[in-house]
């Protein structure tokens, strides 16, 4: 998982594509609270805002290879970005693909 404690970021596909998008508030203990994590297949077309300090997994395309327009504050300072490994897990999409 990863954030930006500074900057948000925002994800728009330039083309027809799913993806997957999973978040996760910050548990009292450090890092991302992955008992609490939040997903979500995002629709063909749609795109996806993660507010500064938010922990999100990395991009994970559906389907096919897509392309997407990145736009990104930048804060700037090495403690803006923060990357932790978590407990592998399972996410069972297929009620959301339907």
């Amino acid at each position: 998982m990863e954030r930006h404690v500074f900057s948000s970021q925002s994800f728009i596909p330039l083309g027809p594509a799913r993806f997957l998008v999973l978040v996760a508030p910050h548990s009292p203990l450090g890092g991302p609270d992955m008992a609490r994590a939040e997903a979500f297949l995002a629709a063909p077309g749609q795109g996806v805002t993660y507010a500064a300090n938010i922990w999100h997994y990395g991009m994970t395309v559906l389907d096919a290879p897509a392309r997407f327009a990145v736009l990104m504050w930048r804060d700037g300072t090495e403690k803006d970005e923060e990357f932790v490994d978590v407990a592998p897990f399972t996410l069972d999409v297929t009620e959301a693909a339907r």
